[in-house]
């Protein structure tokens, strides 16, 4: 029997971290262009967590790949967020 992998601390998070609470606590892959808006492809993920860019942390149940919240959101803080605040004319 083979010892589980250890998951390390979450990562610190800035632009995106009010949105963990309103989160699930694992994102699957599959169900990454619905929370992000269609921004982020399910392909474009897989396409960086084979070449080292993706996610720090991911899990597999089944065939289904998922990543922890705060890693996700981490991963989509090092895409680039940009905020911007409309202001009222």
């Amino acid at each position: 029997m083979s010892t589980p992998a250890i998951i390390p601390p979450a990562p610190e998070l800035g632009a995106l971290k009010s949105y963990l609470p309103l989160l699930p606590p694992m994102i699957a892959r599959k169900r990454v262009p619905f929370f992000t808006g269609g921004a982020i492809s399910s392909k474009k993920l897989a396409n960086d967590d084979w070449g080292g860019k993706g996610p720090k942390v991911r899990q597999k149940i089944g065939d289904a790949v998922v990543y922890p919240t705060p890693f996700f959101l981490a991963y989509l803080e090092s895409q680039g967020v940009t905020t911007i605040v409309v202001p009222k004319i």
